[in-house]
């Protein structure tokens, strides 16, 4: 009996064996494709970190922003009860003195916190700081209110709304006979702000003449 040839399978009847070589090749190059693809690095991983960095500092930029300025509280004063116990009507500052108001100065917690009596009418303001120095702006108003009630209003309400006052006496830069009251407050922007009322005398029409300004302090207040 004859050996079966090479390249025949030996349970066939003469027939060659399938040849399986190519098929394991392609087979091979084929799980290499696979591999490579599943080993390329992804672009979708770095772009989501990218997005995310950029919404976390966009938070941190807001929140910032909000310390910085503060949120501007509403006045809750109605009135005052003076040392004579009369009572003067209040309102917050922050509409009256709007004028002076710019590029987010004076921050929410100082504006939001400073009051004047109710009564009293704006008719001019002053930039000291002309835009190019720390925060600087005097309103002018008047009121029909006697120049000791404007004073004792400011001198009692102040303190009340976290004011420190430290100085209440003669107003060396107004008219002769003016009085002043200063205060200073702390603000969320870093800074100590100072508010100085100068009052004249109360006019013949018996109408009172006084400035309110607002300025930023230096470093340590």
């Amino acid at each position: 009996m004859t050996a079966p040839s090479a390249g025949t399978d030996a349970s066939s009847t003469g027939a060659p064996a399938p040849d399986n070589s190519r098929d394991d090749a392609a087979l091979g190059q084929e799980g290499e494709f696979i591999d490579d693809v599943m080993k390329a690095p992804s672009t979708k991983l770095p772009a989501l970190i990218v997005l995310g960095l950029a919404v976390v500092l966009a938070l941190v930029g807001i929140i910032g922003s909000l310390v910085s300025s503060g949120s501007t509280p509403t006045y809750q004063q109605r009135t005052v009860t003076l040392p004579d116990g009369s009572k003067v009507a209040m309102t917050g500052a922050a509409i009256p003195l709007q004028g002076l108001i710019g590029n987010g100065e004076p921050p929410g917690d100082i504006i939001g916190n400073l009051g004047l009596p109710k009564e009293s009418t704006v008719y001019g303001t002053i930039s000291g700081d002309q835009g190019a120095a720390q925060f600087d702006r005097t309103a002018r108003l008047t009121s029909p209110l006697a120049a000791q009630q404007i004073l004792d209003a400011f001198r009692t309400a102040l303190p009340q709304t976290g004011w420190q006052v430290i100085y209440v006496g003669g107003a060396p830069q107004g008219t002769p006979g003016s009085k002043e009251v200063l205060a200073k407050r702390g603000s969320g922007d870093g800074f100590y702000w100072e508010v100085g009322v100068v009052v004249a005398p109360t006019a013949a029409d018996g109408t009172t003449s006084f400035t309110i300004e607002l300025l930023q302090l230096p470093d340590g207040g």
